[in-house]
């Protein structure tokens, strides 16, 4: 995923964490849903940055929305 990201100009990198609040939430307990319910299912968290619009007045990465379209695209192609 990360390869084709860069291939396509949009940065990217792997981490082995979904963070420290609400995203590793999400992973945790989606993970143990899965695992109650006794299915192997391949998982993993991808970041994206914030939009434009959301970024405004914040000092934090943002991408327009036509980019974060086409990163996302990119990501599922790769699954």
């Amino acid at each position: 995923m990360v390869e084709a990201l860069k291939k396509h100009g949009f940065p990217g990198e792997i981490s082995n964490t979904a963070g420290a609040y609400l995203c590793n939430n999400v992973m945790y307990h989606g993970l143990q849903y899965f695992e109650e319910q006794g299915q192997k299912v391949p998982s993993g968290f991808i970041h994206i940055p914030a939009s434009h619009s959301l970024a405004v007045d914040r000092d934090i990465p943002s991408w327009s929305n036509a980019d974060l379209v086409k990163g996302i695209q990119i990501a599922i192609g790769c699954l």
